[in-house]
């Protein structure tokens, strides 16, 4: 295989799909740059014989992944499990084999097939390679498969079982898009390319691109977060500030790049992800959130934007004691729009949010490149004087839980009489970045 190939990587689980895959390859292969490697994640070997299909064919390599001798004797779940681990050491390997870079991974499963191939491409492919998933689930809630990723689901429409009339239109779209999408990702990081395709994949040590700031933000702390990205994207700064929406998806997103070393600092100002894990919010991003930075020796500042909602679905979802609870003063609920509703976090919820934070940043490697920011005055749009969240004494039991947890540790707290969305808040961020960024470079 040349480097100058268009290496496109197909996972299947061939001895349920051979039919469908050898159709996706034929399609990909009208794309006459385009090489394929399939990589079998199915539980059975077949023969030479069966994969006579695929391997005939020019431009076509076949790759067992090293579970595969063993996932016949393994039960449903642990094949599933097992399998989507060997997938993604397997897909890693591959990603490793500079010769012959990868340019687009390409994925068709059913329920089974679909988690382990989203695995893979979660687990062992850079976010901006292109990610292909045909699905008999692309339909409905597709979180568990997407994760903090930039996959790329298709619905199958008809089960990926023989081909048709209309599987053949899914399938041959599927290979038409995703040879479109590796070959213009081929062109923006190719050899040729003014950006080297290891920029791309991993952190870029050139001084001649912007620093990479990422910011969390949520609709109740936008005015925040858009008075620190301008600032922050002005002279003299010239960063390139990448905001990220805190609706769980999109912190696991940046967790995700901040391993990948993208970022050169964070200011993750909005983290009420934190409020939804502990409160049993629908907007979680799990309980490893906040803990990608543990190990990333960057300047890292944390404050609690909207840290005083929990998000659930529509008022007709609520649960009728919540309901109750509110209609008493003992709750608060809001409508922040027909389709979410918030609760207002209490004392006690606070207190572990306090302990949530507190226990991630003492972990981190560089405390002296962390910073805890509180604006004494909102949390959030909703929490200040006079608004519909408005507690203070839950607010004090976040600030000192927090500031307890972390006393004596080396990470530097500071209380600002202000509000999150204020000009005064976003300038001591911006100022409190600075300093941290000195110390980075001693």
């Amino acid at each position: 295989m040349a480097s100058s190939d268009t290496r496109v990587v197909l996972l299947a689980t061939l001895d349920t799909k051979l039919e469908e895959a050898a159709y996706v390859v034929d399609q990909l292969l009208r794309s006459p740059e385009v090489h394929v490697t399939v990589l079998d994640i199915g539980r059975n070997v077949l023969s030479a014989d069966d994969t006579e299909p695929l391997t005939s064919k020019d431009r076509v390599e076949l790759v067992a992944c090293e579970l595969h001798t063993l996932a016949a004797d393994l039960s449903r779940g642990d094949y599933s499990s097992r399998m989507s681990k060997s997938a993604t050491h397997s897909v890693a390997e591959l990603m490793m084999s500079l010769g012959a870079p990868i340019y687009g991974i390409l994925g068709i499963g059913g329920s089974t097939g679909s988690t382990i191939i989203a695995t893979a491409m979660r687990d062992a492919v850079p976010i901006g390679l292109p990610k292909l998933l045909v699905s008999t689930m692309a339909s409905g809630d597709v979180g568990h498969l997407v994760g903090g990723v930039d996959i790329t689901l298709m619905y199958s429409v008809v089960d990926i079982a023989g081909l048709n009339f209309l599987s053949e239109r899914v399938l041959g779209n599927a290979a038409a898009a995703m040879a479109g999408m590796a070959h213009a990702y081929r062109q923006a990081t190719g050899p040729s390319s003014s950006m080297s395709r290891l920029e791309t994949a991993s952190i870029s040590s050139s001084t001649k691109r912007r620093e990479r700031i990422a910011i969390t933000m949520f609709g109740v702390t936008t005015p925040g977060v858009d008075r620190i990205r301008h600032i922050l994207s002005q002279p003299p700064h010239n960063a390139e500030v990448v905001v990220f929406h805190a609706t769980g998806s999109g912190g696991k997103a940046m967790e995700s790049l901040i391993r990948q070393g993208e970022f050169d600092a964070v200011i993750d100002l909005t983290t009420t992800e934190i409020a939804d894990e502990i409160g049993g919010g629908i907007l979680s991003a799990g309980p490893e959130r906040l803990s990608a930075g543990a190990h990333a020796q960057i300047p890292y500042i944390v404050s609690v934007g909207a840290c005083d909602m929990i998000n659930f679905g529509p008022m007709s979802s609520i649960k009728p004691e919540l309901i109750a609870a509110d209609r008493k003063g003992e709750r608060k609920l809001y409508q922040h729009n027909p389709a979410v509703t918030l609760l207002r976090t209490n004392q006690d919820e606070n207190r572990r949010i306090g302990e949530f934070i507190g226990e991630k940043l003492t972990k981190y490697e560089r405390k002296d490149l962390v910073k805890v920011m509180l604006p004494e005055k909102s949390i959030s749009m909703i929490s200040g004087v006079g608004g519909p969240f408005e507690d203070r004494d839950a607010d004090k039991a976040l600030f000192e839980t927090l500031m307890g947890k972390l006393k004596d540790t080396g990470i530097e707290t500071e209380v600002h009489r202000s509000e999150i969305n204020g000009s005064e808040f976003a300038h001591g961020v911006v100022d409190a970045l600075a300093a941290l960024n000195q110390k980075k470079g001693h």
